[in-house]
């Protein structure tokens, strides 16, 4: 995914249901394992100004995960920049982790420019395939930082489905197909919370969320010299019918910068088609 926000905005994703199972054999003669849906959707708002919106819709069937996600730029700050970002990302679950075969994003800008990023996975190694091809000499990211490493659909989707266990002691390895980097996540302290728009109330749990690069492209969101900034995420677990598939999502990341508090709020949620305990549609 283009990196063109802080990267705790792209915890925007939308996933959607897998495939049907290809017909003809006995393979078409198996029952569907059950499928688990996560539908959630989010504003963005810097400063209390809203910036955009992105939202979440998320299968997973059997060992298979399918992701697609959307983030469209809205309000104010389409006057100086305007974006629509759409990314697709299917893999297999493997074991405690994720194993992305093909991850394909979309960038059209303002102006109508537009940029296609693929990373597509054989054996854990990722081929990068870019249109426009950009560059990247002197920014190497070398065969072995990249090995088993997700995409950063691959990675959201990852947090999200919980099968980690504790959210706030994961640590994924990302490529984006220009840089390298961790996310990783440190527990601050249960919370009992209730959210102002009033989608949520109940326990949740803090954590830090720590952006590590280790090789590529330095962000665009940085300077020389900056550092990213710490960013801060209350996270909920909401059970699903399927067994095995309880989820683990950000009801609310916050990150406090020099141009005021960057916020990402979720507005709706929904687990295999039912509001969670203690979720409402938000005001």
């Amino acid at each position: 995914m283009p990196q063109k926000l802080p990267k705790f905005l792209a915890l925007a994703i939308l996933l959607h249901p897998l495939p049907a199972l290809a017909a003809g054999g006995a393979a078409a003669e198996a029952p569907a394992p059950p499928a688990s849906r996560l539908e959630m959707a989010t504003t963005l708002y810097a400063g209390g100004i809203t910036m955009g919106h992105m939202d979440i819709d998320a299968t997973l069937r059997g060992t298979d995960y399918h992701a697609v996600s959307t983030m469209h730029t809205s309000g104010v700050v389409n006057a100086f920049w305007q974006a629509e970002i759409q990314a697709t990302s299917s893999g297999k679950l493997a074991g405690r982790s994720f194993a992305p075969t093909l991850y394909d994003s979309f960038d059209t800008g303002r102006s109508g420019k537009r940029q296609q990023v693929s990373l597509n996975f054989e054996n854990g190694m990722p081929r990068l395939y870019a249109d426009p091809a950009y560059a990247t000499t002197g920014y190497d990211v070398k065969p072995d930082d990249v090995r088993n490493a997700l995409d950063p659909l691959s990675a959201i989707t990852f947090i999200f489905s919980g099968i980690a266990g504790d959210p706030c002691a994961i640590t994924a390895p990302v490529f984006d197909g220009r840089r390298r980097y961790d996310v990783a996540m440190t527990r601050i302290r249960d919370v009992d919370i209730r959210m102002d728009n009033g989608l949520y109330q109940g326990k949740a749990v803090q954590c830090d969320v720590h952006y590590r690069q280790l090789a590529g492209f330095r962000p665009n969101v940085l300077k020389a010299n900056e550092s990213f900034p710490l960013i801060h995420a209350w996270f909920v677990r909401v059970p699903s019918s399927v067994a095995g598939h309880d989820y683990t999502v950000p009801v609310r990341v916050w990150a406090d910068t020099k141009y005021g508090v960057l916020a990402m709020l979720a507005t709706s949620l929904k687990v295999d088609g039912q509001s969670p305990p203690g979720v409402k549609d938000a005001h």
